[in-house]
């Protein structure tokens, strides 16, 4: 394990992402969301490590397909990462707010969900409240994330039968909080102890295994290849 700043981990992320000149996302955003992530105590820098070699090959990836009735938003994303695309689908979400009091949004056939966590801080943040659900490929169990308005981070609840559909997640946004699907279940992993970690990160920086920081720093590289490759170009001509 190695201690990095919060800077120089969003900053080695954002160069990450940029060297794969993948069609989707922004590198900012999607490094803040690795990096809001794994200070939460919720391993984002390994996910997104993991999630490197297939958003490598997405060169061409297909744009979503989007179908709007009401304050219910149905999205097939093709098999491709949900954190690239989310942003663009979270802006159509919260504008139907503004005729319907709570808004659906199916997410089909996509990948990468716990990497959508960034995103959904913000939305908090705006007054709304946010619950997101999906099936989680390596267990029996859903994951019930439940973030009201004016908290700064997510009640995780490991739930049963919410008849989810595989690599799927279903989001909603309201104006008025949410509950938990079973009233009884006491959550997981709770915002409090997410805030907890956060502070810990802040105070003492962000602890990540090595081995992934080497990864990070091995895609990073592509990038400053490709400028340099530019540059000696640039000055042949």
């Amino acid at each position: 394990m190695i201690r990095v700043s919060h800077n120089e981990l969003v900053g080695v992320c954002a160069k990450a992402f940029d060297a794969l000149n993948h069609p989707h996302g922004e590198s900012d955003t999607i490094a803040d969301t690795v990096v809001d992530l794994e200070m939460a105590g919720l391993g984002g820098v390994s996910m997104f490590v993991e999630a490197l070699p297939s958003l490598d090959g997405e060169q061409q990836a297909r744009s979503p397909l989007c179908d709007i009735t009401d304050g219910n938003i149905l999205v097939n994303l093709h098999g491709g990462s949900l954190f690239c695309h989310l942003p663009a689908l979270i802006d159509v979400a919260v504008e139907r707010l503004i005729y319907f009091p709570e808004v659906s949004m199916a997410v089909r056939d996509c990948r990468n969900r716990w990497l959508a966590f960034g995103e959904l801080l913000k939305l908090a943040g705006k007054g709304l409240s946010v619950r997101v659900c999906w099936h989680r490929s390596d267990s029996p169990d859903d994951i019930e994330c439940i973030l009201n308005a004016g908290s700064r981070y997510p009640d995780i609840y490991l739930q049963k039968d919410l008849n989810l559909a595989e690599n799927s997640m279903q989001i909603e946004l309201s104006l008025t909080p949410f509950t938990a699907s079973n009233n009884e279940a006491s959550p997981t992993i709770a915002g409090s102890v997410q805030s907890a970690a956060v502070n810990s990160a802040w105070e003492q920086g962000i602890s990540i295994r090595l081995n992934d920081w080497e990864l990070l720093k091995h895609y990073a590289s592509r990038l400053l290849v490709e400028d340099s490759d530019r540059s000696m170009r640039g000055a042949g001509e």
